[in-house]
């Protein structure tokens, strides 16, 4: 809803290669300095108040508003808010923390928001336009800015900029060194009145990518090199991608590549470009979407099947020791956690097996609810009063009763089974958060166990329930009640 707002000023650049692009037609002074500005801290220094107020504003004007969204500016700016600080907490050691300043860092909102702010910035910055600031060249990446600026000047700039908002956004600044300049992951060099360009790294750089021996599919190892590759072919003038391909096999060396995969991957990337190949036309995207555990020669040998079935296959990784091990958040007790396929067992040995997003108590809670009522119609027709206090019951007891049995199968097995209510206990079979995957487990947990569910659960293929059936996976034992 809101990224339509940004990306519309000339100062904006979309990344390194656009950046590339759009410097490499300037011509340079002698009297002209490579400046970089970037702001200190700048998501947790965004002063969201006035931001509040820039959104409410953009989206007024925005005449596509209507074909996005139903939501009115007010509306979409309730729901900023509400990401940016009421839904803004996290838990540790038994506490809830919330951020008083600025945006959350990790939010995909965040960056919008930034440059939201950082756009009514520059049109506070420069009212008239740039060149009355010495300012030859003016292009920004979120909070990184680059500059061509008169020698003498580059001071006057930085103070100009931290004087737009004092008490939030500080401005820091490097100069050219040696007619050189980092910006992004790109090095600026000077090369009389023209610019040229080559990948930069920082002095921290470790050199370390994804060992080539790793349990990961052949085509992530591919997309290495060749990711390093277009990089360097977007990056790099000429005279310098010599040596950058030098870099990327000395590194790639080091990373256990052996030489013979890399020099194949090089050349058939170089070759596909050379025949007007486009990335974006390498791998046509599919409806049908897969995503399943990668096991090696396994793996590549389902991705080629699917491929002929016009499948998109994904793979994801297993946890491994680092993340079972290492883990910096606060472990939520089963009982509080949300998303839960749970089972609900009589003193009979009858099981109720069902899902929620909620926690497992709280559902727990609502079955026992309605055989509360259930029995509380009952002692009615019995002419008995009410043994718990609460709100009394209005409705015909006969209809309450059937309420109760339509709301719950636990209620319909409980009422006709001899054994007290105080037996029935519940217990978690599986967490998951994601509704889709929540509603398939429950699926095959009542398909191939004994039950007393009404429904079978969510479709699904009967090729699945055959995989199930074979491998007993998801068949309960007296272990797991």
């Amino acid at each position: 809803m809101l990224k339509p707002l940004t990306g519309k000023r000339y100062s904006h650049t979309e990344n390194s290669a656009s950046f590339v692009t759009e410097i490499r037609t300037v011509e340079i002074d002698n009297v002209d300095i490579l400046v970089s500005y970037d702001v200190k801290d700048l998501f947790t220094s965004i002063p969201l108040d006035i931001t509040y107020s820039l959104i409410v504003d953009t989206l007024s004007k925005d005449s596509l508003l209507k074909d996005r969204t139903k939501l009115n500016p007010i509306h979409l700016t309730q729901l900023v808010k509400f990401c940016m600080k009421e839904g803004n907490f996290f838990h540790w050691k038994g506490t809830f923390f919330s951020q008083k300043r600025g945006a959350p860092m990790g939010s995909p909102l965040s960056p919008i928001v930034a440059e939201i702010f950082m756009e009514h910035l520059e049109e506070k910055a420069f009212p008239s336009g740039i060149a009355e600031y010495n300012l030859k060249l003016f292009k920004r990446y979120v909070d990184d800015i680059f500059a061509i600026v008169k020698k003498g000047h580059e001071d006057e700039l930085l103070n100009h900029l931290n004087s737009l908002f004092p008490h939030d956004i500080e401005f820091t600044m490097e100069k050219e060194s040696g007619g050189r300049l980092p910006f992004l992951d790109v090095l600026i060099i000077k090369d009389g009145h023209k610019l040229k360009t080559t990948v930069y790294r920082k002095p921290t750089n470790s050199g370390k990518y994804l060992n080539f021996y790793s349990n990961h599919p052949k085509n992530v190892k591919v997309g290495i090199v060749t990711g390093m590759v277009d990089r360097a072919l977007k990056l790099c003038n000429k005279e310098f991608l010599q040596g950058e391909f030098g870099f990327i096999r000395e590194t790639l060396r080091k990373n256990g590549f052996p030489i013979m995969f890399t020099e194949a991957c090089i050349k058939k990337r170089l070759n596909k470009l050379n025949n007007g190949f486009s990335r974006n036309t390498e791998n046509p995207t599919s409806d049908t979407k897969l995503i399943l555990p990668y096991y090696p020669f396994l793996g590549e040998k389902l991705q080629k099947i699917a491929h002929t079935l016009g499948v998109t296959l994904a793979f994801k990784s297993h946890h491994n020791l680092r993340s079972i091990l290492c883990s910096d958040k606060t472990k939520i007790p089963d009982e509080q956690k949300t998303g839960v396929v749970y089972m609900i067992q009589c003193g009979c040995g009858a099981r109720y097996i069902g899902e929620t997003g909620h926690t497992m108590h709280r559902r727990f809670q609502q079955h026992l609810g309605a055989l509360q009522k259930y029995r509380t119609a009952e002692s009615r027709e019995r002419g008995e009063s009410p043994r718990r206090r609460g709100r009394r019951q209005i409705n015909d007891p006969s209809r309450v009763k059937q309420d109760a049995i339509n709301t719950s199968a636990v209620v319909e097995h409980a009422v006709n089974c001899p054994q007290p209510d105080d037996r029935i206990k519940v217990s978690k079979l599986a967490i998951e958060t994601d509704y889709r995957l929540r509603k398939i487990k429950e699926a095959f947990l009542i398909r191939h166990n004994e039950r007393i569910n009404r429904d079978e659960g969510e479709d699904r293929s009967d090729i699945w329930s055959t995989v199930a059936t074979h491998t007993n996976y998801y068949r309960l034992t007296n272990e797991t009640t």
